[in-house]
C-alpha cells in the first residue's frame, strides 16, 4: 500500500486528489466548488432525490496544525456550516493520520450528518484508495514523483550520486513546482524528437523544467546521465542496452566561442542524431536564448544540424495567468513566511499585482518569498513596498545586502565569484584572501578565519557545495546576484582589474571575454586587459598558467603584452614548455617575434620536437605558427606534416564513427573514394596549418580508415535501437479543477 504524507500537495491539490479518489470509489460524478469561505463545500453529489439526498464532501489538509487544532476548528467553525447546509450525508477527509478515537471525536462533532465513521477519511484511508486506483495517483504529478517507490528506484540506479543531484533538494522543490503548459509541450517535443534544447532568459525556469523532466523519466526507469563539461562524458556512458536520459545544463557554457572552438558543436549535433534514432534514449540541453542565437550564427554545424526544430523557448508570455498564480501560491504555501508577511499579499488581492507584473519570473518569486532574505530586509509593514521595489527593479534586489549589509571583504569575495562565472573552490578562496590583503584591497585589521568569513556568506549570498570526493566550492546563492554585480561594478575598470588579478583563474578570464561579447553589457574590456597586464608586470607573484592565458587573450602588438612576454622568458629561459605545456606556444611565438629568443635557439627547437610528440588536433595550428617563424629551410614543416598524417591515421576511424559523415553507411559500396578524400581534406582544412598533401599522403590516411568497423558500428547501433524499450509515453488527464463560474485565481488564493 502507498504511504504518502501528502506534504508535496498544497491544500487545493489535496482537495482535488480526494474528490478524484471518492468519485472512483463511489462510482459517481462529483461536482467541485470554490474552496474557502463558501460554506464548507469541496465536493457534492446526489444519492436518489436531488432535492433531499445531497452528499457534501469537505477536505482539510492541516499538516502544519495537527489533529488537536483540526478537531477544535471543526467544533468552532465547520460544525455550524454543516448545520446550515443540512446534507443527507457528510463525508469528511483530512491528510492527517486518524486513530479510532480521533474518528469518534470527529463523528461526534458532525453528528447526525456523518452517517458512519467510514465516512471520516484519514491519511491511511486515502493511501488505501491510491493503491486501489493507481491511475488517479499518476494524474497527480507531485504525488507519485515523490513516492517512496519512485525515489528508491532512482537511488537504486545510483542516479543521484553519480549525477550530483541531492535527494533533499528534489523533495524540497517538488512541492513548489508547477506543471505548466511548458512542461507538457516540452515533454511532447522530447518524445517526438528524442532531444530538446530548452532556452530562455535568466530566471525563467529552464533548469527547473529540465530537472523535472529528467526525474520524470528517471521515475520510469531511465538511467540519468548528467553531462558537466563535455559531450564526450555522455558518449562514454552511452549504453545501448539501457533506457537513458542525458542532461547537459548550460551546454554552451559561459563561453560559447570556446565550446565551438573545441568542436563541441559537431559532437553535440552528432549525439543528438544518434539519440533521435532510438526509442530508449532522451537528451535534454539548456542554455540562455542570447547565447544559443550567437552560437547558431557562428557554428556551421548547428546550422547544418537544423537545431531550430529541437528548440523549446520558455518565455514569460508562455506562462498563463493561472500558471503564474500557481507558482506564487506554492511558494507561499510551502514557504516559511510568517502569517504577518503572508497577509500583506492578500490585502486587496495584491497577489494579482504580482502575477500581472511585467517583470514576473519564477526566480523573482523565489526571492520575494524567501524567509531569510525577507525578514532581513523588511518588517511585515514594509513587506509590500519591498515586493514592489523588487519587481520594479529586479537587478536591485541585492543592492541593500551587497552594498550595506556585508563587509568590504565579503563584497570582494562575492564580486570575485561573479567574475569567475562558475563555482570557486575553497583553495582558490584562500589564495584570493591572501592576494586581497597583499594588494591593499582588503584593509581588515583583525583578520577572521576563512571558515568564519565563508560561514557568514553561505546561505545568504553564497551556496556552500560539497562534492562526493569532499571538495568544497562556493557559488552564488541566486544568479540574479550576478546581474546586479555586473551592472553595478563592471564599469569600474580599475577595481575589476585589481580584483581579477587577485583571483587569477582561467574561468575568470574566459567569463570576462564572454561578457564582453554580450552587447547588453557595457564595460571597457580592453582597458581591463591593459590594467591586468600592468598589474602582472608589477606583481611579485610567480608566473602561472593564468599569466600565459592573459597573454593569449590580449592583443599581440601592445607594449604591455611585449613586457609580460619578456618577463615570462626571463623567469623561464628554459623549462617553460615543461612547466606549462602547449599553453606556452603562444608565448614562444611572441618571444621570437620580439627577438627575446633567437630563431636557432636550441631550447626552442627542443620545444617544437616535444610539442609534436604530444600534440593533439588543436595543438598543430599553434605549432605550425611557431615553425613558420623560425624554419627557413622547411625541415620542421616536413616533420609537422609527418606528425599530422600519423595522428590522423590513428584517429580517423574513431572520428568517423563519432561524427555523422558516415552514419548512414551500411555497405562498402555506399562509400565512394572521393567521399573519403573530401572528409580527409575537411580535417586538414580545420587544422588551418597551410598543409598540402600529395596523392601518396592522402592514400596513406585513406588506407587507415577502417570502413568495415564503421559499417559494423552502424549496423550494431540500428540493431540496438530496434531492441530498445518501447517509447515512454504518458499523457496527463487535465481535470476541470474549478467551477467555471468562480474566478480560478481568486479561488486558488481563497483561505479558510
Amino acid at each position: 500500500m502507498s504511504d504518502y504524507t501528502f506534504e508535496t500537495l498544497n491544500d487545493k491539490e489535496f482537495e482535488i486528489l480526494t474528490v478524484d479518489l471518492l468519485a472512483k470509489e463511489l462510482g459517481v460524478k462529483i461536482e467541485r466548488f470554490k474552496a474557502g469561505k463558501d460554506g464548507g463545500i469541496d465536493g457534492r453529489f446526489f444519492e436518489g432525490n436531488i432535492a433531499n439526498d445531497v452528499v457534501i464532501i469537505q477536505c482539510k489538509h492541516w499538516l502544519k496544525s495537527g489533529i488537536a487544532k483540526l478537531i477544535a476548528e471543526c467544533k468552532k467553525t465547520e460544525a455550524a456550516k454543516v448545520k446550515i447546509l443540512k446534507p443527507s450525508r457528510y463525508i469528511f477527509a483530512t491528510s492527517l493520520e486518524l486513530s479510532a478515537q480521533n474518528k469518534k471525536d470527529i463523528f461526534n462533532v458532525f453528528n447526525p450528518y456523518i452517517k458512519c465513521e467510514s465516512d471520516i477519511i484519514g491519511k491511511e484511508d486515502i493511501n488505501s484508495l491510491l493503491g486501489k486506483y493507481p491511475d488517479v495517483e499518476r494524474q497527480h504529478y507531485q504525488l507519485w514523483l515523490a513516492s517512496t517507490t519512485v525515489l528508491q528506484s532512482i537511488l537504486s540506479n545510483d542516479i543521484l550520486g553519480r549525477s550530483g543531484f541531492q535527494l533533499e533538494e528534489i523533495q524540497e522543490f517538488l512541492s513548489k513546482y508547477v506543471r505548466t503548459e511548458n512542461h507538457k509541450n516540452a515533454f511532447e517535443k522530447l518524445e517526438e524528437l528524442g532531444s530538446i534544447i530548452i532556452n530562455g532568459e535568466p530566471g525563467i525556469g529552464k533548469t527547473t523544467l529540465a530537472e523535472q523532466l529528467c526525474f520524470e523519466y528517471a521515475a520510469k526507469g531511465y538511467q540519468l546521465v548528467v553531462v558537466h563539461e563535455s559531450i564526450t562524458e555522455a558518449e562514454k556512458l552511452y549504453n545501448p542496452e539501457l533506457q537513458q536520459i542525458f542532461y547537459f545544463d548550460d551546454f554552451l557554457g559561459s563561453n560559447f566561442l570556446s565550446a565551438i572552438d573545441a568542436k563541441q558543436d559537431s559532437h553535440i549535433v552528432s549525439f543528438m542524431k544518434r539519440v533521435s534514432k532510438g526509442s530508449s534514449k532522451r537528451f535534454i540541453l539548456t542554455t540562455r536564448s542570447n547565447i544559443l542565437n550567437q552560437g547558431k550564427r557562428l557554428s556551421e554545424k548547428f546550422e547544418q544540424g537544423n537545431l531550430d526544430r529541437n528548440e523549446y523557448e520558455i518565455r514569460i508570455q508562455s506562462l498563463t495567468e493561472f500558471d503564474r498564480a500557481q507558482i506564487l501560491y506554492n511558494h507561499i504555501y510551502f514557504g516559511d513566511l510568517s502569517e504577518e508577511f503572508v497577509e500583506q499579499i492578500y490585502i486587496d488581492k495584491r497577489y494579482r499585482s504580482i502575477i500581472s507584473h511585467k517583470n514576473f519570473n519564477p526566480r523573482l518569486i523565489e526571492f520575494i518569498t524567501d524567509t531569510i532574505k525577507v525578514e532581513k530586509e523588511a518588517s511585515p509593514e514594509d513587506y509590500w513596498d519591498y515586493i514592489q521595489k523588487s519587481l520594479d527593479n529586479p537587478k536591485d534586489i541585492w543592492r541593500g545586502m551587497i552594498q550595506t549589509q556585508i563587509s568590504d571583504l565579503d563584497r570582494h569575495i562575492v564580486i570575485a565569484i561573479v567574475l569567475n562565472g562558475s563555482p570557486v573552490s575553497e583553495e582558490q578562496i584562500v589564495a584570493l584572501l591572501t592576494n586581497l590583503k597583499e594588494s591593499g584591497l582588503d584593509i581588515t585589521s583583525e583578520y577572521p578565519t576563512v571558515d568564519n568569513i565563508m560561514r557568514g556568506l553561505a546561505g545568504s549570498v553564497l551556496n556552500r557545495n560539497i562534492s562526493q570526493d569532499g571538495q568544497v566550492t562556493y557559488s552564488l546563492f541566486n544568479p540574479s546576484i550576478a546581474d546586479f554585480v555586473i551592472s553595478e561594478y563592471f564599469n569600474r575598470a580599475d577595481y575589476v582589474s585589481k580584483l581579477m588579478s587577485c583571483l587569477r583563474t582561467h574561468n575568470a578570464l574566459s567569463n570576462l571575454k564572454k561578457l564582453s561579447d554580450n552587447k547588453e553589457i557595457n564595460f571597457d574590456f580592453r582597458e581591463i586587459l591593459k590594467n591586468l597586464l600592468n598589474l602582472e608586470l608589477a606583481s611579485m607573484l610567480s608566473i602561472e598558467k593564468y599569466t600565459l592565458e592573459l597573454v593569449e587573450m590580449s592583443e599581440v602588438d601592445t607594449t604591455e603584452v611585449k613586457a609580460v612576454v619578456e618577463r615570462i622568458i626571463r623567469a623561464y629561459p628554459i623549462g617553460l614548455f615543461e612547466k606549462f605545456g602547449m599553453r606556452s606556444l603562444k608565448v614562444f611565438q611572441l618571444a621570437v617575434s620580439h627577438d627575446f629568443l633567437a630563431n636557432d635557439d636550441a631550447y626552442l627547437l627542443l620545444v617544437i620536437s616535444k610539442s609534436l610528440e604530444d600534440a593533439d588536433f588543436d595543438d598543430f595550428k599553434e605549432i605550425s605558427k611557431l615553425i613558420e617563424l623560425i624554419d627557413s629551410k622547411n625541415n620542421l614543416a616536413y616533420l609537422l606534416k609527418e606528425k599530422v598524417i600519423d595522428f590522423l591515421c590513428e584517429v580517423i576511424t574513431d572520428w568517423a564513427i563519432e561524427g555523422y559523415d558516415f552514419e548512414n553507411v551500411y555497405y562498402e559500396s555506399e562509400i565512394e573514394v572521393q567521399h573519403i578524400y573530401d572528409y580527409i581534406e575537411k580535417l586538414i582544412n580545420e587544422l588551418d596549418c597551410g598543409l598540402y598533401l600529395d596523392d601518396t599522403e592522402f592514400e596513406k590516411i585513406l588506407e587507415s580508415l577502417d570502413v568495415d568497423r564503421i559499417i559494423n558500428h552502424n549496423i550494431d547501433r540500428e540493431a540496438d535501437n530496434e531492441r530498445g524499450a518501447e517509447s515512454y509515453r504518458e499523457t496527463r488527464d487535465l481535470n476541470d479543477i474549478f467551477n467555471p463560474v468562480v474566478d480560478p485565481i481568486d479561488d486558488l488564493f481563497s483561505r479558510d
